[in-house]
């Protein structure tokens, strides 16, 4: 495709360029850094008066075969509920965007740390009214059998955990999706299939989430872990078309190299019994894990993934990473050795607030087979 490999091109110039600066950087630094200095004083306010919220607006800009030229914006507001050096940094977030394909996407998001993070409250809503590709079940799919389908989808997910014991946090949460107005392109082949949801599909379950968060920040962590064990329960006949659990089980650990540099890792599985709907599924593929991948190009009942990533300061607010991992889906758990997908990959990075360290990204992912993918997005992956 002639457009990645211009981006390719013009990605290869830019690491080129932030490794020149690295290196050569030399009596003009204090101007830059200067001028630096003082883009950063608009957002932050200065060493006398700071700021103690932040709003910001970033243009989203994409072109991929998905969905042509995507156009949209990304706001984000950050903010803590006490003055103190305990309490977290909360935040409010709002992306939109519009594609060529007539695809829409609307996604609120907030996650809130109240007084000594003695309460955390995570909230999304996510509307879709889109086109994208299916390849079937199994980790095996051929891609003979892609083909496109519309639908409509709104998806509310919540949780609300209290700190029990120091970095520990317990509580409830819970999810709805509807998934409606599906249009495959190829009716007799997928549509009639006994796929569960491939026509549609309404769930509500609950369940409990227990966190174990010792990170010393929250959009880039340099030190410490965080351990999480959760589970969904759609179990009732009158509110669910379907019934089935799922568990989610989510390990981090990052070690500091060096006084700015990072090592970070990541293992992520989910296991799900029943009668999964297609959609509530795990998937292979995403701007946060297995980059590079379609996000549902694998899909099926059971999943796990591993990521190491390096993430190297370059110069001043610029950094760049480096990430590879593997991962796999199956029917059953012993299919998750099968077939095991890899993954790898670069990215760029552009500090937005220096206080929390809160970055603007891009990815460029890779998988098996030429599979890639260039994912923009605010904070680090994981």
């Amino acid at each position: 495709m002639q457009y990645v490999q211009v981006t390719y091109k013009r990605l290869s110039l830019v690491t080129f360029f932030l490794l020149y600066l690295n290196f050569t950087w030399g009596q003009e630094r204090s101007k830059l850094e200067l001028l630096i200095d003082k883009a950063y004083t608009l957002i932050e306010g200065s060493d006398t008066k700071p700021k103690k919220k932040y709003f910001y607006v970033i243009p989203i800009w994409a072109v991929s075969p998905e969905t042509g030229i995507k156009l949209g914006a990304s706001f984000g507001y950050v903010f803590k509920t006490a003055n103190d050096s305990i309490t977290r940094p909360s935040s409010l977030r709002l992306n939109s965007s519009y594609t060529q394909l007539n695809q829409f996407n609307i996604r609120p998001h907030i996650d809130i740390f109240f007084k000594q993070n003695s309460y955390n409250l995570k909230a999304q809503y996510v509307y879709n009214d889109f086109n994208e590709y299916y390849w079937g079940i199994g980790n095996t799919a051929l891609e003979s059998a892609k083909e496109s389908y519309h639908f409509k989808q709104h998806r509310f997910n919540a949780r609300f955990v209290k700190q029990v014991f120091k970095n520990l946090y317990f509580g409830p949460q819970f999810m709805y999706e509807r998934i409606f107005d599906i249009q495959f392109s190829d009716l007799n082949k997928t549509s009639q299939s006994l796929v569960p949801g491939i026509n549609g599909y309404e769930v509500l379950g609950a369940g409990l989430a227990l966190a174990f968060d010792n990170r010393d920040n929250v959009f880039f962590p340099r030190s410490g872990a965080y351990l999480e064990i959760s589970n969904h329960m759609f179990v009732h006949a009158k509110l669910n078309n379907y019934r089935f659990k799922s568990v989610l089980v989510d390990l981090r650990k990052y070690v500091p190299l060096g006084k700015k540099d990072v090592l970070a890792t990541q293992f992520l599985g989910s296991y799900n019994g029943g009668l999964v709907p297609f959609r509530q599924m795990p998937t292979i593929g995403n701007e946060m894990i297995m980059r590079g991948y379609y996000n549902g190009r694998y899909r099926d009942d059971h999943y796990f993934a591993f990521q190491a990533e390096l993430r190297k300061s370059i110069w001043g607010p610029f950094g760049m990473t480096f990430f590879g991992g593997f991962g796999n889906v199956g029917s059953h758990l012993s299919e998750l050795s099968r077939h095991i997908k890899p993954n790898y990959g670069f990215g760029f990075r552009g500090v937005l607030i220096r206080k929390e360290h809160l970055n603007a990204r891009m990815d460029i992912g890779f998988g098996e087979k030429n599979i890639r993918g260039v994912y923009l997005a605010i904070s680090e992956a994981f």
